[in-house]
């Protein structure tokens, strides 16, 4: 039996994925292939300095010491907020899935400055190089906002996307792209349904702690050309 695919085309320009990280009390022994659900904090301290990232609501800790040049990372952080520590100064900062925060400490002694000069900005900068689209939303932001308490009730959220036909389950659709190209992951585990990929294993609305949308382009490098 032959089985006819939703997607004919050999090369799709836009490739879709609804990532939901539910952070629960295991999660700081998630594996490292599970990337979509974690997120990272790195920064700036003094050479060979020790560095303490610490969770108060889980008890993660880890320590890492600073390079040469002052560089340090901790990869693979479970959603939250976290303090981090070096040389007696204390940071607070806030992991989101698939991004990283920075943290910086002083690498100098203090001088005293005869004049300060700021200067500002008020346009984003833009990220070029890459084709991806990234939307994050927390369980707080979710809370406050007056959308269907559904799966993709958040995913209507995310910038250049649409409902699909009713007639598809009105799923939504990421830049123009069918709805049956979404894939949906629930800590990093694939749940759609691969039979027909119009639908997906969807978990308790309170029970989300934060999501991640993320919309692909194929860049054209990638896509070869036929040969004739």
């Amino acid at each position: 039996m032959t089985r006819r695919s939703h997607c004919p085309q050999r090369f799709r320009c836009a490739r879709s994925a609804l990532l939901l990280a539910i952070a629960l009390a295991l999660t700081a022994g998630q594996a490292g292939a599970q990337s979509n659900t974690t997120g990272a904090v790195f920064g700036q301290a003094s050479p060979g300095a020790t560095i303490t990232l610490e969770n108060p609501a889980t008890g993660l800790r880890r320590d890492v010491t600073a390079a040469t040049d002052g560089r340090f990372h901790f990869g693979a952080l479970p959603p939250g907020r976290y303090t981090v520590t070096s040389g007696g100064a204390t940071r607070e900062v806030k992991v989101v899935v698939g991004s990283g925060s920075e943290v910086r400490f002083a690498t100098a002694e203090a001088q005293q400055l005869t004049s300060i000069e700021v200067q500002a900005n008020a346009a984003l900068p833009i990220d070029v190089s890459s084709v991806e689209s990234t939307t994050i939303l927390t369980a707080e932001q979710l809370d406050r906002l007056p959308i269907a308490r559904s799966t993709t009730g958040i995913a209507l959220l995310a910038p250049g996307t649409t409902r699909g036909d009713p007639a598809f389950g009105g799923l939504a659709s990421f830049g123009g792209s069918s709805v049956a190209e979404n894939t949906y992951y629930v800590n990093g585990f694939n749940v759609t349904d691969v039979y027909r990929n119009l639908d997906f294993a969807e978990v308790p609305f309170e029970a989300i702690e934060e999501t991640q949308g993320q919309a692909h382009t194929v860049p054209s490098s990638a896509v070869r050309p036929a040969a004739w």
